[in-house]
C-alpha cells in the first residue's frame, strides 16, 4: 500500500487537485506510522466528548449543555500527557492539558479566532498503544455551520466511525445523511445510543429498534454494530470497552488498508480521468484549441445562469418559508395567547391570596419569568423542527439541481474536447443541507427577560390590584416582545443558514469550471512551447494515464481479494 501511495503521489506531472494529494498525504501518514483513526461522528449535544471521557477514564475533553467542541481533537498515545496545538499557519505548541477548552471550544475560540487546526492529545493509555487514534469531531448540526462544515471535512480521514446517537432523542436527518456519508467510505460502523439511562428499562428495547429501522436504509448492516450505554453513568461503557480493545488488537489493520485502498482507487481514477482530458486538448492544434475554449466559456455561461436561477428559486422559497412559518405565525402569536395567560395568571393569583402585596408581587415576577420562559422554550423548539424541515427540503432540492449542473458542466467539456475533466463531483455541501445550523443560541440569553415591574407600597386589597395590573402588563408586554425578538433571530439565522448553503454550491460550480480552465490554460501553454513540448507532455501524460490505470486495478484486485475484518462475538 505504501508502495501505491508513493507513486500516486509523486508522479511526475500528474494532475491532483491540492485537496486530494494533501487527502492521501494524510493516508500515507497512517499507514506509514501504523495509526488508525477512529472518528466520533454525530450531531451536537449527543455526549460524544463524554463518551471519549468514559472510555478512557479520564476528565480530559471539555463537556456541557451547548455545541462546545469547536475543533478536531485527536487523542493518541505518548510516552506521557501533553497537548499539543497546530495551527493552520503551520506553528505547533505544546500546552498544559487543562488549557485545551481555550483551543477546541466554541466559547473560548470562537469561530476558530485563533487558527487552530488541530488539537492533539497524547497520553498513556492502553486503549491507545495499539496505535488507535480516537478523534472528536464538532457535531454537526449546531448553530456553528462551520463546525458541520469541519467534520465533513474530515471525512476522508476516517478509517471507522463511532456513530453517537442519543437515546432520547428521534434519528435525525442530519444524522442519516452523515452516517450514511461515513458508510460509503469506511469498512466499519460502530453505533452508539447514548444516554439509555434516561428511558426506563420497558422503553430502551424500543429505542434500538427505532434507530435500527431510521438507519436500515442508509448503512449496510454487515458493517454496523449497534451499543447501548450511558457516557455519564458509564452503564455499557466496558462493552463497548472490550470491543474497541478486540477491534484495535485483531481488526485495525485491515480496516485501515481497506479504507485508505479506496481513497488512493478514487485518486487514482481521478488522475487517469484529468490526464486524458489534457491530452484530448493538447492534441488540438493551438487556434483549434482557442476556438474550443471560446466554445466551452459560451456554453458554460448558460450553465451558470441556470445556477444561478436556481439559486434564486432557492431565495424566494426561504423567503417563502419566512414569512408563512415565522412572519404571520409569530405576528399573532401574542393576540393569541393573551386570553390563555390571563386566565393562567388569575389561577395563579387565586392559589395566593394570602399574600401580601410585597410578597406577591415577588411571587408574580418568578411566576411570569418561568411562564414567559417555559412558552418560549417549547415554541422555539416547535419553530425551529418545523422551519428545519422545510429549509432541508428546499436546499435538498437546490443540492440536487446543483448536481446536475455539475454533470452538465462535465458533459460539456467532454463535448467540447472529446474527454471528461473528472468522473467525481466535488464534496462541498452536495449532500449537506443546513439542517439546524440556524438554531438559537440559548433561549434564555436570546430572550432575555425584562426585569421589574409593579408599584407594592399600596397596602392591602388596593396594593394586590395594582400588583396583579402589573404582572398581567409586564406578561403581555414580555410575550409580545419575545414574539418579536424570536421573530427577528429565526429570520435572520434562516437567511444566514441559506446563504452560506448557496454561496457553498456556487463555489462547487466555480471549482469545477476553473479546474477544466486550468486544464485548458495548462494544454495552450504547452502548445505555445513548440510541438517538441507539446509531444514531450502528451507522453507523459499518457504514461501518467497508463501507469495511474494499472495503480487502480491493482487496488482493485487488492481490494477484492483482501479478507474483511470480521466483527467480534460480543
Amino acid at each position: 500500500m505504501l508502495e501505491v501511495l508513493d507513486e500516486l503521489l509523486s508522479l511526475d506531472g500528474a494532475p491532483l487537485a491540492e485537496a486530494g494529494r494533501r487527502d492521501l498525504a494524510a493516508a500515507r501518514d497512517r499507514v506509514a506510522e501504523d495509526r488508525f483513526n477512529l472518528v466520533v461522528l454525530g450531531e451536537f449535544k449527543r455526549g460524544k466528548s463524554t463518551l471519549i471521557n468514559a472510555l478512557l477514564d479520564r476528565d480530559l475533553l471539555p463537556t456541557g449543555v451547548v455545541p462546545l467542541t469547536s475543533i478536531v481533537t485527536v487523542i493518541a498515545a505518548g510516552v506521557r500527557d501533553r497537548l499539543l496545538v497546530r495551527f493552520t499557519d503551520g506553528r505547533e505548541q505544546e500546552r498544559p492539558l487543562d488549557e485545551l477548552a481555550s483551543y477546541v471550544t466554541e466559547a473560548r475560540n470562537p469561530g476558530n479566532q485563533r487558527g487552530v487546526e488541530l488539537a492533539r492529545l497524547e497520553l498513556d493509555h492502553d486503549l491507545l498503544r495499539t496505535g488507535l487514534e480516537l478523534v472528536d469531531t464538532p457535531g454537526v448540526g449546531s448553530i456553528h455551520s462551520h463546525n458541520t462544515a469541519l467534520a465533513r471535512q474530515f471525512l476522508p480521514q476516517v478509517d471507522a466511525a463511532l456513530c453517537v446517537l442519543d437515546a432520547g432523542q428521534p434519528v435525525s436527518e442530519a444524522e442519516r445523511e452523515l452516517f450514511a456519508e461515513a458508510a460509503r467510505r469506511v469498512p466499519r460502523l460502530l453505533i452508539v445510543v447514548n444516554k439509555i439511562d434516561l428511558l426506563a428499562h420497558g422503553d430502551r428495547e424500543v429505542a434500538l429498534s427505532f434507530v435500527r429501522s431510521a438507519l436500515a436504509d442508509q448503512l449496510d448492516h454487515a458493517r454496523g454494530e449497534l451499543f447501548a450505554l450511558s457516557a455519564r453513568s458509564y452503564e455499557g461503557v466496558v462493552a463497548l470497552l472490550d470491543r474497541l480493545r478486540g477491534f484495535a488488537g485483531h481488526e485495525r489493520e485491515a480496516l485501515l488498508l481497506r479504507s485508505v485502498g479506496g481513497l488512493a482507487r478514487a485518486a487514482a481514477a481521478d488522475i487517469r480521468q484529468a490526464a486524458r482530458f489534457e491530452s484530448s486538448a493538447i492534441a488540438l492544434p493551438l487556434d483549434e484549441l482557442a476556438e474550443r475554449a471560446r466554445t466551452f466559456e459560451v456554453r458554460i455561461q448558460g450553465l451558470r445562469a441556470a445556477s444561478a436561477e436556481a439559486g434564486d428559486l432557492l431565495d424566494r422559497g426561504i423567503a417563502r418559508v419566512i414569512d408563512e412559518a415565522i412572519n404571520e405565525p409569530l405576528k399573532v402569536y401574542a393576540r393569541d395567547e393573551e386570553t390563555r395567560l390571563r386566565a393562567a395568571l388569575r389561577d395563579h393569583v387565586a392559589a395566593l391570596d394570602s399574600c401580601s402585596p410585597r410578597a406577591l408581587a415577588a411571587e408574580l415576577e418568578a411566576w411570569v419569568d418561568e411562564t414567559v420562559q417555559r412558552d418560549f422554550e417549547r415554541l422555539v423548539a416547535r419553530f425551529e423542527e418545523a422551519v428545519g424541515g422545510q429549509l432541508t427540503e428546499l436546499e435538498r432540492r437546490y443540492a440536487r439541481r446543483v448536481q446536475e449542473i455539475l454533470l452538465q458542466v462535465q458533459a460539456v467539456a467532454e463535448d467540447v474536447f472529446g474527454a471528461r475533466a473528472a468522473d467525481l463531483l466535488p464534496e462541498s455541501g452536495l449532500d449537506a443541507p443546513s439542517q439546524f445550523s440556524f438554531k438559537l443560541k440559548d433561549v434564555e440569553h436570546a430572550l432575555d427577560l425584562i426585569v421589574g415591574f409593579g408599584r407594592t407600597a399600596a397596602p392591602g386589597a388596593i396594593g394586590r390590584r395594582l400588583v396583579v395590573r402589573d404582572a398581567e402588563r409586564r406578561l403581555l408586554e414580555m410575550t409580545d416582545r419575545h414574539a418579536g425578538r424570536l421573530r427577528s433571530e429565526l429570520v435572520g439565522r434562516v437567511a444566514q443558514a441559506a446563504r452560506g448553503y448557496r454561496r457553498d454550491l456556487d463555489a462547487a460550480v466555480e471549482d469545477a469550471i476553473a479546474a477544466i480552465r486550468v486544464a485548458i490554460d495548462r494544454a495552450a501553454d504547452d502548445r505555445r512551447r513548440g510541438e517538441r513540448h507539446a509531444q514531450v507532455r502528451l507522453e507523459q501524460l499518457a504514461q501518467i494515464e497508463r501507469r495511474s490505470q494499472t495503480l487502480a486495478a491493482r487496488l482493485d484486485q487488492w481490494l477484492g481479494e483482501a479478507p474483511a475484518a470480521t466483527p467480534g462475538n460480543r
